[in-house]
């Protein structure tokens, strides 16, 4: 049994990664992160050479908080001597793959406070720690911050199916397809969507023979970024929102979809270059189909091939796909990890089965109040879209550090109220 530590952090996505980078700053508060994977990696299935980031570069691990932090993406550029072709590439955002470089370069300055290749199995409570248990070795820690991330979301019909030829996409079977030759369906006209679709246009995973992407949505929707909808992601607007009540709460998320989950402009313009190309200038033949309003509510196995019944909502009528591969764009949802299941009895949970939490991301159980579980994206409906966003990752660490030390170590209120006021 080790000595207590002061925060035991499960789980080491980008969130996570940015609270360590943020309580780093505090040598006498002792924490350590558990990560089961061997390295730090983000969503490497989805990893595409055309994929970009769709916040900007400013909104790292710790710039919004501290531009002074060594941990930030500008001085990962000082330190790699890439600043000035940086800077020539005139660019607002970064790749995907550029944003995973940065946080790989950071958690490898951070290692003593990491351990990858450590899964916590089992998180119990002793009556004053925490008792976390991995396959090894027990830890205590005074306060926990889990930061699972979210998993796969496939409908219940589609579960059976899964294997080599229906798979979510983010799933090993991706990188590995082979769809020369195929017919394929994309289900999902997310962003996720988009991109598995053009790069399977562009025979990133062989020459397809027909392609089709079907999505609910009444098209591909593009996200709002215009400047007052920026404003959502904001610490003022999050203080605003945390005082509705849970009814309004819900609504306003729902609202507010486009805002987070709609598809990249550019994206979408080089999307529809790509096929304007494909279809009239390279007089492609093959069929190449994207069907809006479309809900997919079943899938069977029918001889080589699945066929999809799906519905039709602006014409109000039913249809049927046939496809040798589908790849479902379906979305992820959020998840308790089995590692809590020894408090579950301890944490009441909504009527949704949602954790409940306080406003310093602090769930409720009914522990001592000096030891705290804390929950990294599991909270949009408690404190709004941004939630699952990088958008204020750095400021929700913040939050986080202040509360466990009680005490503001980091500036996280605004001073100025926002253009639109909402209160």
């Amino acid at each position: 049994m080790r000595d207590s530590i002061d925060l035991l952090g499960i789980g080491l996505g980008p969130f996570n990664l940015s609270l360590a980078a943020l309580l780093d700053k505090l040598p006498q508060f002792t924490s350590l992160f558990f990560e089961r994977k061997a390295a730090f990696d983000w969503h490497p299935e989805l990893m595409f050479p055309d994929s970009t980031m769709q916040t900007s570069y400013f909104k790292d691990l710790v710039t919004p908080i501290d531009p002074t932090s060594p941990y930030s993406f500008l001085n990962y550029l000082v330190q790699h001597d890439q600043f000035y072709p940086f800077l020539n590439t005139q660019r607002t955002v970064i790749s995907r793959r550029e944003f995973e470089l940065y946080c790989t370069w950071v958690s490898q300055q951070l290692s003593e406070k990491l351990r990858f290749n450590t899964t916590a199995r089992a998180v119990s409570f002793t009556g004053a720690h925490f008792s976390i248990q991995t396959d090894s070795e027990t830890y205590q820690a005074r306060n926990i911050c889990v930061a699972t991330g979210m998993r796969p979301w496939v409908p219940e019909f589609a579960q059976p199916l899964l294997g080599p030829k229906v798979f979510h996409a983010k799933s090993p079977e991706l990188r590995e397809a082979n769809l020369s030759g195929k017919s394929v369906l994309i289900v999902g006209g997310g962003q996720t969507g988009l991109e598995v679709f053009r790069n399977a246009l562009k025979a990133k995973w062989g020459h397809v023979h027909s392609l089709c992407l079907i999505t609910r949505r009444k098209g591909l929707e593009p996200l709002d970024e215009s400047a007052f909808t920026n404003d959502f992601f904001t610490p003022r607007y999050v203080e605003s929102f945390w005082n509705l009540s849970p009814e309004t709460k819900s609504k306003t998320v729902q609202s507010q979809k486009l805002a987070s989950d709609g598809n990249t402009p550019k994206y979408l313009h080089d999307l529809y270059v790509d096929l304007y190309q494909t279809k009239y200038v390279e007089r492609d033949t093959r069929d190449i189909r994207i069907l809006a309003c479309r809900q997919m509510s079943n899938l069977q196995k029918v001889g080589d091939q699945y066929r999809a019944t799906v519905v039709n909502t602006q014409l109000q009528r039913q249809e049927e796909l046939s496809a040798e591969i589908v790849i479902l764009c379906t979305g992820f949802e959020n998840y308790i990890p089995p590692a809590l299941e020894p408090l579950f009895q301890r944490i009441p949970l909504d009527e949704r089965g949602r954790f409940q939490f306080s406003k310093s991301y602090a769930i409720h159980w009914d522990g001592p109040a000096e030891n705290r579980i804390y929950a990294q994206n599991m909270s949009r409906h408690a404190h709004g879209i941004v939630d699952p966003q990088t958008s204020l990752m750095a400021w929700r660490s913040a939050v986080i550090v202040n509360d466990l030390v009680d005490k503001p170590i980091y500036r996280t209120t605004a001073t100025h109220k926002n253009f639109v006021e909402y209160d």
